[in-house]
C-alpha cells in the first residue's frame, strides 16, 4: 500500500467523522428548537423538529456505521 491510499483512506475516514458530527449538531439545534415550542405549547411545530431530531441523528449513525464497516475489513484478530 502507497503512502497515497492510506491518505485516500484516512481522509476518507475523516470525512465520514465530519458528516457525523455535522449531523449531530443539526440534531442538537433541532432538539434545542422542539423544546422550546413543546415549552410554548406549540405541539405540531416541535413536533416537526423532533422528528428533524431524529433524522439528523440516524444520518450520524448512518454515517458511522460505514466508517464502522470499513474498519472491519482492515482490522486483525
Amino acid at each position: 500500500m502507497t503512502n497515497d491510499d492510506r491518505q485516500q483512506r484516512l481522509e476518507a475516514a475523516a470525512q465520514l467523522f465530519d458528516a457525523a458530527a455535522g449531523e449531530l449538531e443539526k440534531a442538537a439545534a433541532h432538539a434545542r428548537r422542539a423544546a422550546e415550542h413543546l415549552r410554548d405549547g406549540e405541539i405540531p411545530r416541535g413536533g416537526a423538529h423532533a422528528w428533524a431530531t431524529r433524522g439528523h441523528l440516524l444520518a450520524a449513525e448512518q454515517s458511522l456505521d460505514e466508517q464502522a464497516l470499513e474498519h472491519r475489513l482492515r482490522s486483525r484478530v
